[in-house]
């Protein structure tokens, strides 16, 4: 999910969480410190996944952990007359390998290299594309089924996508956690994640709370810091959603 308004949180040098922390709290929890039976080997497939269940909750609350940018050429295809309606993992040019979601889009005329990138609008009223006419520019662009719908434009048209990137697996224990605050989600998930394979199927739905609990604190962090701190309380018939498992 894709949001106009996004906070950021990078490291960018501040923070000193490593992967080795997630790894030892994990242990911790499951009664092991010092790693004769969890292992650092066994634990981090457990780490990237809640790593990576974690950016994706960020992301969906509007948190954007780590952005990057790239122009993406659309050329006329003689055929149809004009540029592609699509940027996919399948198309011609493809979506960026490391792109999760798109957050904005700029346009201007391949051919006018002097010209400024001009936003385009996003199509945020549910259905499909607007049945529009493709003009000279694509002015509109829509995030549907994990690729880029477009209207399509009658030059060509250069692109400039900034994206939410996925986050490098971790694979040392000195790695840096590119996700502030992140220990205790991710140490939480990866003992769930851990119990579960050795069948304890209650202790992995009691740790796996408490990650979802100390994740939708990070969220509240960076998304709601202008608020009064506070829970509301759920209605009886409210069922955690459930992001690792």
């Amino acid at each position: 999910m894709c949001h106009q308004r996004a906070s950021r949180i990078t490291r960018e040098g501040k923070g000193n969480e490593r992967a080795e922390d997630a790894l030892n709290l994990a242990r911790a929890l499951k009664n092991d410190s010092s790693g004769a039976v969890f292992t650092g080997a066994l634990l981090m497939p457990f780490v990237n996944s809640a790593y990576r269940g974690l950016q994706r909750e960020l992301a969906e609350n509007g948190v954007s952990v780590l952005t990057e940018q790239q122009d993406i050429e659309l050329d006329v295809n003689p055929a149809t007359g004009v540029t592609n309606t699509e940027i996919s993992d399948v198309s011609s040019p493809q979506l960026p390998a490391d792109c999760m979601a798109p957050h904005m889009l700029w346009e201007r005329a391949t051919a006018n290299t002097t010209d400024v990138f001009v936003p385009m609008e996003k199509f945020t009223s549910g259905g499909s594309m607007l049945n529009l006419q493709p003009s000279t520019y694509l002015r509109l662009w829509e995030w549907r089924e994990d690729k880029i719908n477009l209207i399509g434009a009658t030059q060509s048209i250069t692109v400039r996508v900034r994206y939410e990137k996925v986050l490098p697996a971790l694979t040392l224990g000195t790695d840096p956690v590119q996700i502030r605050s992140a220990t205790d989600p991710l140490a939480f998930a990866a003992a769930a994640l851990a119990a579960r394979s050795r069948g304890a199927r209650a202790l992995a739905q009691d740790l796996l709370a408490t990650a979802q609990m100390a994740t939708e604190n990070l969220i509240e962090r960076y998304v709601r810091p202008e608020q009064v701190k506070g829970r509301r309380r759920m209605p009886y018939s409210y069922h955690r959603r459930v992001i690792y498992l």
